[in-house]
């Protein structure tokens, strides 16, 4: 990757950072001295850096290790402000050195109020995202450059992180002191461009102040006892940043010339070789469909706590929170995204925040790609339907182009959107262009833009170049705009004289602009028959045949656009009642599921989740009754009938039924729809369901 993959409207273009660092355990402190090597497309005359409020910045250096001013807002914007000596040359890089320290004890000082992005252990365990902004940078998601960070850790520790380069026995600080420069004479004083202060700014040093330091001995803290630095570098310019640092054990799984490496804590295993073997078929399959992985010969995955955020990914290494190792279910969705990020977001950079769409919708359609090859036809057509109602569940408040800069990306909303309506995208352009000019599109797309930034605009050109289309309608439709098609059938059914049916009709949808094709189903007893209508504005006609008397016309059977219905808009409701009771709003979610049964009382799905409401709340009886409600109902999503049955079996358990209960096991084990399931039931038939405390 050179320079000019940086996008020509951002002035400032970070190449390369010189890091040395250290944790000290004892105070929960970190202290750095970040050297930044950056050119600017245009004459500036400051910088400004995105920056961790928790840290300060003790003093910056201009190259000849002089004195800049600077204004650090820790409060509100979370960012440093450097003037530099003189307006900057474009195409000739210039230097800061910025020395900081401060103590990583919670979420405070970083841009999440409830998600700690940060943190240094007194056990000496610790954690550095790159979206913690540890080190100045600037251009979020965007801005890549080559690194070479040195992090001194107490001796016994693994540190992990991309780039790996070595470790020694640290001597001295961890962060050494600068080597005063060797100048025949000293220069003479530079004006400097006084920056305005701002409420919240912390203080700097006056320039005759801060001249007065000897520039060679300012003290920073640093650990005492043994200790071991650790080097990591790149050449190649990438999204760096996420380092652990903890007492591990290590499970690995080779997948051709990459290994995969888990990082995990005492106790954690058996479930890192499984999560391994998951994240190797996934590279796997990303190879085969996009092209080589682009970060060498190692994938790092590393356990942290659960007080940061469930998964970050940057260049070669993601951070898992260690609830992730305690899930029943094996966490399928959430490797295979995070792996594809690594092609989608980081081998090709964004060249904004704004660009989301191309990272967060590619990588999580990444995992339907997965699983379309391991799942049976029922099985991928249940998994799509429930990507269908997760984008469907927040739709209308922001578009995939709108919504980084609209919605919080750690709302519900936004992940329903640019995770799941995002990924439905990519299904219906793959539907568009058919697999070869598709993943034809994707393999260039890699192939050109790996190492460099791309833009929405720039993918819908190459879509345009691939497709030999004018694709702008496509993007104009679902990436700009919010809204789905609803699809109405009428139709007449003829008896044909020679035997047999012939069904008539038209079919409408009130989108406009509307250029899909739409599959059609006509069921009929022991037979079926099925028609792709090509759309081009809001009506189709079609003719079907039929050898019985036709039961059903099917719309979407394979469920490939993203539209609504009366069944869906049931499925939506009960989607946001979901959201409300995982974010532990439950007057909200009993309103959701209430509301869902008000339009469809036999709505299995909607009883069976105010059923699991009733048993967090230990209302038992009401419980019962719900799951009742749902054995009794439509039994949609297939895998709701054997999950009601145990449900109720621990309703019994709960209220000391105990005969009851294990005929509601035996139930589920007889069943046999769902292995989960009838695992479940057969641990609750050796031991009694107890609600935890």
């Amino acid at each position: 990757m050179t320079a000019s993959a940086v996008p020509a409207e951002t002035p400032l273009d970070i190449l390369d950072y010189q890091i040395d660092a250290e944790i000290i355990p004892a105070t929960q402190t970190f202290v750095a001295r970040a050297r930044v090597t950056m050119d600017a497309a245009r004459p500036m005359q400051s910088v400004v850096f995105e920056f961790n409020g928790a840290l300060e910045v003790k003093r910056v250096l201009d190259a000849d290790r002089q004195p800049l001013q600077f204004i650090q807002d820790r409060l509100r914007d979370l960012d440093l402000r450097i003037a530099l000596p003189r307006a900057t040359t474009p195409g000739s890089p210039f230097v800061v050195i910025v020395e900081y320290v401060g103590q990583f004890l919670s979420a405070e000082g970083g841009v999440l109020s409830n998600k700690r992005l940060a943190y240094v252990g007194t056990d000496g365990s610790a954690y550095l995202l790159y979206g913690g902004r540890w080190f100045p940078f600037h251009g979020y998601a965007a801005d890549a450059a080559t690194f070479t960070l040195n992090l001194t850790v107490p001796t016994g520790l693994t540190v992990v992180g991309y780039g790996f380069q070595g470790k020694q026995p640290a001597v001295g600080t961890g962060v050494p002191p600068l080597e005063p420069e060797r100048r025949p004479e000293p220069p003479p004083p530079r004006p400097q461009r006084p920056l305005e202060k701002r409420p919240g700014a912390g203080r700097a040093l006056s320039p005759a102040a801060e001249a007065a330091l000897p520039q060679s001995t300012v003290a920073l803290p640093s650990g005492s006892g043994p200790r071991t630095r650790w080097t990591f570098a790149s050449q190649q310019q990438v999204l760096f940043g996420n380092i652990a640092v903890g007492r591990y054990q290590l499970q690995t799984r080779r997948q051709g010339q990459t290994e995969v490496r888990f990082y995990v804590r005492p106790g954690n295993e058996d479930r890192a070789a499984a999560y391994a073997e998951i994240v190797a078929a996934a590279l796997a399959h990303y190879e085969q469909r996009f092209g080589r992985y682009a970060f060498g010969q190692a994938l790092d995955m590393a356990e942290i706590d659960d007080e940061s955020l469930e998964a970050a990914t940057s260049a070669g290494t993601t951070l898992l929170a260690g609830r992730i190792f305690q899930t029943r279910t094996l966490p399928r969705e959430l490797l295979c995204r995070e792996v594809a990020f690594q092609w989608w977001g980081q081998g090709v950079l964004l060249k904004s925040f704004d660009d989301a769409w191309l990272s967060h919708g590619l990588g999580t359609y990444a995992y339907l790609l997965v699983e379309e090859t391991r799942r049976n036809e029922g099985e991928f057509r249940e998994l799509v339907r429930d990507f269908l109602e997760r984008a469907l569940a927040f739709e209308s408040q922001s578009s995939l182009r709108r919504a980084p800069a609209e919605l919080d990306d750690q709302s519900a909303a936004y992940r329903a959107i640019m995770f799941y309506k995002g990924a439905f995208v990519f299904r219906m352009l793959r539907g568009l262009l058919g697999d070869e000019t598709f993943f034809r599109l994707l393999t260039t797309c890699y192939d050109q833009y790996c190492g460099r930034n791309i833009s929405l605009a720039d993918f819908e050109t190459l879509t345009t170049q691939i497709a030999a289309q004018d694709m702008r309608w496509f993007f104009a439709l679902w990436v700009d705009s919010t809204g789905v098609p609803e699809f109405f059938p009428d139709y007449k059914i003829l008896r044909v004289p020679a035997g047999g049916y012939r069904v008539r009709g038209t079919l409408t949808q009130n989108l406009e602009g509307f250029r899909l094709p739409v599959d059609v189903t006509l069921e009929a007893k022991g037979s079926s028959e099925r028609a792709t209508l090509q759309f081009d504005g809001r009506e189709v006609s079609f003719t079907l045949s039929a050898t019985s008397e036709p039961r059903d016309l099917i719309i979407d059977p394979d469920v490939k656009i993203l539209r609504i219905s009366d069944e869906l808009r049931v499925a939506v409701v009960v989607r946001r009642g979901i959201q409300h009771l995982e974010d532990g709003e439950v007057a909200e979610a009993q309103q959701q599921f209430e509301a869902a049964i008000r339009v469809n009382r036999r709505s299995s799905w909607a009883w069976y989740n105010l059923g699991l409401l009733y048993l967090s709340q230990r209302n038992y009886e009401k419980a019962r009754d719900a799951f009742d409600e749902a054995l009794d109902g439509d039994l949609r999503p297939r895998w709701v009938e054997a999950w009601a049955m145990l449900k109720k079996g621990n309703t019994y358990d709960a209220l000391g039924q105990r005969a009851r209960a294990v005929a509601e096991y035996k139930k589920v084990i007889d069943l046999g729809d769902d292995a989960v399931a009838r695992q479940q039931a057969q641990q609750y038939l050796e031991q009694p369901y107890r609600l935890e405390p």
